[in-house]
């Protein structure tokens, strides 16, 4: 399978919401430890390279910035998402026996 930006955010384009990255993020970002093999929302195999899928990757630095929009926004996202989201770290770049 072959991951590809999410149909939502292509849609959305400029004018995505903070709502829209949120469910964006979440769908497409872990929910918890231990991290999968694959993205959940399109099955993009995580590697070090490429530690996040196409969506996720567009989608967490637009999130990052705009988070602050909508008091209470991010607050759906588990504890892993959040801190992927607005940590220095990507669970999906841990080592295997961590997260897998």
């Amino acid at each position: 399978m072959t991951a590809r930006l999410d149909r939502r955010l292509l849609t959305s384009g400029m004018g995505v919401t903070v709502a829209q990255l949120v469910s964006l993020w979440a769908d497409h970002t872990p929910a918890a430890l231990p991290v999968p093999l694959t993205c959940p929302g399109c099955g993009h195999p995580y590697s070090e390279k490429a530690p996040l899928c196409p969506t996720a990757a567009v989608v967490r630095p637009l999130l990052r910035r705009r988070r602050h929009e909508i008091p209470g926004a991010i607050d759906a996202l588990t504890t892993n998402q959040l801190a992927d989201l607005t940590g220095n770290r990507l669970s999906t770049a841990l080592p295997a026996e961590v997260t897998r």
